[in-house]
């Protein structure tokens, strides 16, 4: 009877009804349209999501909600709200990551001091360094230096598995733990959405702080999930620091399942550039767990190398690059971007997905034009087919602009590598494709050291040696060109 009287009183309100709903519709797409044109990136992507949103606004406006945002609200303004509470902690912080905006504070003699200028972060000095090729070694030094901790271990990375390496890892910080270290912990809850609750659980009951990154915290930021933590570090005792493109799963040392090889790079570092990388981690700690780092150390126990004065450009021969969608400025793309400016004769990068934003294309090009040789290095095999397909698009216009694209054929390429002239070396977890630019938190390392880069130059050299150029590899079916188009058109948020 009931069910009678609804559909009796849905016929006689109908006009009344769908004019309401109608109105609704038109007034949330008008406002939507009026948010697109202020606040999306490109004009491309603002005419497109227009089109899209008067013509099938059913279908566009949930996904411009979701997809199409590319500034992370929340943020800095809990940076501001820690350092309201905790002065001193944000202060070491903003010392450590940021100089002056717009202001030169080097002499741009070198490649490092360049981009230490246009990404407005300060040099810094690398004591030591070691490079992490592949996954037996990354993990192998990972498991000693946590091992070593006496006072406190910060961990952040994108994915963790619950696997063999997983739970290896689980167990490790479990013991660190209980003898008394402080252990915290974050993850991306897209990364690990397969990760179990139990995982989870068993750290947080022996004692180890476990947060989620949560991109959706607040009422504003409910659709934030287009958003990533994409980073991966760790931090021993403010004193040795770890990083590269490496997540914790048994799939980063290799397997039948995955692929031959997994080829990844990482780097551990020790000396006053670790201060920075847990600069980086104690602001993604604000933002999850609203807490700060008591137990942090921010006191430099180094001292200055023999033979050289303290601040001189030879002792700060690093750089930590810290970038995310939370920046006033696209500054990934301007990372890229100045590299490719300052490179004179060489300028190699290393990436598993090619979908470059226009100023990075740009950049590359005009290094292309003064003579620089420039290369890329990219997967010959796919891990998320709509990236793999719209790489295609970009790999062609390289190569008619004689940027050779090799693709490695020795198991799958992962690394985020950048190799500049005989003076650069930079490693972390920032791909050359859009969603690392603008979309997901990221951080790179750079380092001067003629041995480090002399290393780096050997590895990507033997990796170029395990691949090939596709210049003649041509898409023969029409099906494959049309994938390829529209994969480039979703390029925006890949």
């Amino acid at each position: 009877m009931n069910d009678l009287k609804i559909i009796v009183f849905l016929s006689d309100h109908w006009l009344m009804i769908s004019g309401t709903a109608t109105a609704l519709l038109m007034s949330l797409v008008a406002y939507t349209v009026s948010h697109a044109l202020l606040n999306v990136r490109t004009s491309q992507a603002t005419v497109a999501w227009t089109v899209g949103l008067i013509s099938l606004p059913v279908i566009a406006l949930p996904l411009y909600w979701v997809l199409a945002r590319n500034k992370f609200h929340g943020y800095r303004e809990v940076i501001r709200e820690v350092e309201s509470r905790q002065l001193n902690s944000a202060l070491s912080i903003q010392t450590e990551l940021r100089t002056e905006s717009y202001t030169r504070c080097t002499s741009q003699n070198s490649v490092i001091e360049q981009v230490a200028d246009v990404m407005d972060t300060p040099l810094s000095d690398a004591t030591a360094c070691d490079l992490l090729i592949d996954g037996e070694a990354f993990f192998r030094c990972l498991f000693t230096e946590i091992a070593k901790a006496t006072e406190y271990i910060y961990l952040e990375f994108f994915i963790f598995r619950d696997d063999e390496l997983g739970n290896q890892l689980a167990q490790c910080l479990i013991e660190r733990a209980q003898s008394g270290v402080k252990v915290r912990m974050i993850y991306d809850e897209v990364g690990c959405i397969r990760l179990s609750y139990s995982y989870l659980q068993r750290l947080t009951e022996a004692g180890v702080e476990v947060h989620p990154f949560n991109t959706r915290q607040g009422w504003f930021n409910r659709f934030q999930i287009n958003f990533r933590n994409h980073r991966k570090l760790v931090v021993i005792d403010g004193k040795t620091a770890i990083i590269g493109g490496l997540n914790i799963g048994t799939e980063y040392l290799g397997s039948a399942n995955e692929a031959p090889r997994w080829r990844d790079t990482g780097i551990k570092v020790t000396g006053p550039v670790t201060r920075k990388v847990q600069a980086i981690f104690a602001g993604d700690y604000f933002w999850a767990a609203r807490e700060t780092l008591p137990e942090a150390n921010w006191k430099s126990t180094d001292h200055p190398k023999a033979g050289l004065k303290q601040n001189s450009s030879e002792d700060r021969n690093s750089i930590c690059c810290a970038t995310g969608p939370a920046d006033l400025r696209p500054r990934a793309s301007m990372m890229y971007c100045s590299l490719a400016n300052s490179a004179k004769s060489r300028l190699w990068i290393s990436t598993p997905y090619l979908v470059p934003d226009e100023a990075s294309i740009v950049a590359l090009h005009m290094a292309k034009a003064r003579g620089v040789d420039v290369r890329l290095l990219i997967p010959d095999r796919a891990d998320h087919l709509l990236v793999y397909l719209a790489g295609f698009h970009y790999e062609n216009e390289f190569t008619e602009a004689s940027i050779p694209v090799y693709r490695y054929h020795s198991g799958f390429m992962h690394q985020k590598c950048i190799l500049v002239d005989d003076q650069l070396a930079m490693i972390g977890s920032t791909n050359l494709d859009n969603r690392s630019l603008h979309l997901n938190f990221e951080i790179m390392i750079g380092l001067s050291d003629p041995e480090l880069v002399s290393q780096v130059e050997a590895m990507l050299k033997d990796d170029f040696s395990l691949a090939s150029q596709q210049s003649d590899k041509k898409l023969r079916w029409w099906y494959e060109r049309l994938g390829t188009a529209v994969a480039r058109l979703t390029s925006p948020i890949l």
